[in-house]
């Protein structure tokens, strides 16, 4: 923690591997699409003695930054076009051919006009947060673009044909415009249908159970059947060579097609529905009811059965309304008598605008659908979810109730010793933000430590040529960092446990990792998006992630350094091989043995407060938890200071999230992990392993918890492995609900009697 000095580290060579390689396909490259741009340069490998990161082939996220900008801005564009076209209309020539518009027409356009709104925000959210480069995140964010670009031809095409006079308002050009908007659509279904089936295969492959995914295969002849022989109709009947008999077969197979989506309908809905039940009892039996299930794992579970619960009714929703459409079609072809021009245009025709108005709904729902397949509103708390936690703080506030659970927080992490309790307060308030962060991180290497070397400096290095200075006679005194960078006191969301002996850049990549939601930081290192040029485009993703002002508990920055180890000699830099020079202000320094003291500990020290201080943060925000970031030698556990707090963590039942390298290099120290003892741990203050060691009484218990917490089906690697597949989760944690349910059957039941004689045997009356 605070006043731990830089160990040294042994050479690891660390594997780089694709994070975000989905499932979905069997090639492990990430640049799928081309807003993930790679660098021609990949640059060498920065290595020192005792930290080797390999930054190959590093994603240039300005450019992405910047093509995803380009996609929205003229997203929007278009549909603020096809939104104000039937506007611009009426305004300029007002109702077509003198006639008043019905009650109806207008109805279809207000109707119209929101779903055109609908699909562009979700194409805006899908660019400008789904900044993941795996294949399938691409590909749904290109479903979601081609699905919103089809709902607003449909919404131009759909009104009436005498706009602007001149080019326009010719039939012809908006009989084409009708055409390729039908055929669009068909192509949309069927790319939509593709990614629900490969979606389904996977739930099936991770499930470990039948989900009869093999007859999706078949379904789609249909569907190739119905693409091609509906576009030749369309094409053949506006060109006006008749062919009626072709009128036949699309109806036929537009039917089987409507079979076919709700038979697809059915399957999936089963699919998910015995997943949910699965789900369920992997909660009941191993989740949130299970003696000593991690927090991470409780909630891995419980986005599970949340996630699945939509899909059990989003997914029939979804597929009837595509075999709707797809019957309206059917309905209007059939019914249409102006089968020399089979185009949209004007209100008259009833079956024409319920065709359409059905294909822009199941369109639209369709790019909702997608945005819940790509996992991404189930990894963070909804705006629902959020809106609703606040209006029922707001209800609550003011109440008895919460003057009295107001009371409850301050008297349950209390000591009772008032100069103590104060400063634990104290303590707790100095958290910063991710911005503040990245804003001192971005100073690095320019107005603060101008020979800053990411690869090569350590977190005691930034804090000792660094934070050090930067809060050395500040505005608000010789006090902590975090005071200078946020200017006021705020409570934090995550407390960050952390070795100073890692590199700097590893512990700033790891709190980013955790704002994305991703497993590791590697990529984060990896694409050098803590570079200068790449620091405005993380900046964006974490804002338009709303991810930006989350706030961290980071000792470094939180603990006034003024009063402990900032006089001492620092050790030799890494780049300019010399000993920086110690702090040399006034502020009076308290070990945790200066006077006064309660119980043997210094009242006044900051480094002795970290079990109350967590219990106070604790008590005030239960939705407060540990990002463990550990370096790439694992050295973090062998600290006593940051076992203690993941301990102490795991007891009070808090979050914990550990952020780690790479997969490859978890993998590598799970052996060495096996063998961990509390005895060998140690800190750079003797006093300080001493008080550590005094608080355990069972050492060998604390032990046996420690590997137990790390190693247990509900520990902190269990969790840490699932969130490299975070697609596969549903099915992950459903196989597991249903190993256990058939684990717990087999087992035999105890018989009324035994039930009755249990007492007696165990000496009860």
């Amino acid at each position: 923690m605070a006043t731990e000095d830089a160990d040294g580290m042994k050479a690891v060579y660390l594997t780089n591997i694709d994070l975000e390689a989905s499932h979905y396909s069997n090639s492990s490259t990430e640049n799928a699409d081309s807003d993930t741009e790679v660098t021609a340069d990949s640059g060498s490998s920065s290595e020192s003695e005792g930290h080797a990161l390999h930054p190959s082939e590093p994603v240039r996220w300005s450019w992405v930054r910047r093509r995803a900008m380009i996609r929205a801005s003229l997203a929007a564009v278009l549909a603020l076009f096809a939104v104000l076209w039937p506007v611009l209309t009426f305004l300029v020539n007002g109702p077509c051919e003198a006639k008043e518009y019905s009650v109806t027409a207008y109805v279809v356009m207000a109707y119209t006009t929101i779903m055109s709104l609908i699909c562009l925000r979700l194409v805006i959210n899908s660019e400008m947060t789904w900044w993941l480069s795996s294949p399938f995140l691409v590909l749904l964010r290109w479903h979601i673009l081609l699905d919103a670009i089809n709902v607003w031809l449909f919404h131009i095409t759909l009104h009436p044909l005498c706009t602007f006079r001149g080019f326009l308002a010719d039939v012809h050009f908006f009989g084409w415009l009708s055409l390729v908007t039908q055929m669009f659509f068909w192509m949309n279904k069927f790319m939509g249908f593709s990614i629900i089936t490969t979606h389904l295969v996977m739930l099936e492959r991770a499930f470990d159970r039948s989900l009869e995914t093999k007859f999706l295969r078949t379904l789609y002849i249909p569907f190739a059947l119905g693409l091609v022989t509906a576009s030749v109709f369309l094409l053949v009947v506006h060109i006006g060579n008749g062919l009626d008999w072709l009128l036949f077969g699309v109806v036929v197979i537009e039917l089987c097609v409507v079979m076919s989506t709700l038979f697809v309908a059915v399957l999936m809905t089963r699919g998910f529905l015995m997943a949910l039940r699965s789900a369920h009892m992997e909660m009941s039996f191993g989740g949130s009811r299970a003696r000593g299930a991690s927090a991470a794992v409780q909630q891995l579970v419980n986005k599970a059965v949340r996630f699945s619960k939509r899909m059990v009714w989003e997914t029939p929703l979804n597929l009837t309304l595509v075999a709707l459409a797809f019957f309206c079609h059917v309905m209007w072809i059939v019914s249409d008598q102006r089968t020399e021009e089979n185009v949209l245009g004007g209100f008259d025709d009833p079956p024409e605008v319920i065709f359409a108005v059905v294909c822009m709904t199941s369109l639209t729902n369709c790019a909702r659908f997608g945005s819940l397949l790509s996992l991404v509103e189930v990894s963070e708390e909804s705006t629902t979810a959020q809106l609703r936690r606040t209006m029922t703080t707001l209800v609550r506030t003011g109440s008895a109730a919460s003057k009295q659970s107001s009371m409850s927080f301050m008297e349950s992490w209390q000591t009772g010793h008032k100069e103590w309790d104060e400063k634990t307060l104290d303590l707790a308030n100095r958290a910063i933000s991710l911005r503040a962060l990245l804003e001192f991180y971005g100073t690095l290497g320019g107005e603060r430590m101008p020979h800053f070397d990411p690869a090569k400096h350590t977190t005691q290095d930034v804090v000792r040529q660094a934070i050090i200075p930067l809060s050395c006679g500040s505005s608000h005194g010789d006090c902590a960092a975090a005071m200078v960078l946020m200017g006021s006191a705020c409570l934090p969301d995550r407390m960050v446990t952390h070795s100073w002996s890692n590199l700097f850049s590893c512990l700033v990549a790891a709190v980013v990792a955790d704002a994305l939601d991703q497993p590791s930081y590697e990529k984060v290192l990896r694409d050098q998006r803590l570079a200068q040029s790449e620091l405005p485009a993380l900046r964006a993703e974490l804002y338009w992630k709303k991810k930006l002002d989350t706030k961290y508990w980071i000792c470094c920055f939180a603990v006034n350094q003024h009063a402990g180890i900032c006089s001492s000699t620092p050790r030799m830099d890494p780049v300019t091989q010399t000993i920086p020079k110690p702090c040399t202000c006034s502020h009076p320094k308290y070990w945790s043995d200066t006077a006064p003291l309660r119980n043997g500990q210094s009242v006044r020290c900051e480094m002795n407060k970290f079990d109350d201080m967590m219990s106070c943060l604790s008590a005030k925000n239960h939705r407060f938890g540990q990002l463990i970031a550990v370096d790439t030698d694992f050295n973090l556990f062998t600290r006593a200071w940051c076992v203690a707090e993941i301990h102490r963590a795991q007891l009070m039942g808090m979050p914990q999230r550990m952020s780690i390298y790479s997969e490859a290099n978890l993998k590598e120290h799970e052996g060495w992990l096996q063998h961990l003892k509390v005895e060998t741990m140690s800190a750079s203050n003797p006093s300080d392993t001493e008080l550590i060691l005094s608080k355990i009484d069972d050492k060998q218990q604390f032990n046996e918890e420690l590997r137990s917490l790390i190693f247990d089906e509900n520990g902190l690697i269990q969790a840490c492995h699932a969130g490299f597949d975070k697609v596969a989760m549903l099915g992950a944690i459903a196989q597991r609900g249903a190993t256990r349910v058939v684990r717990h059957r087999s087992q035999p039941q105890p018989t009324p009697r035994d039930e009755r004689s249990e007492p007696s045997r165990n000496g009860g009356s």
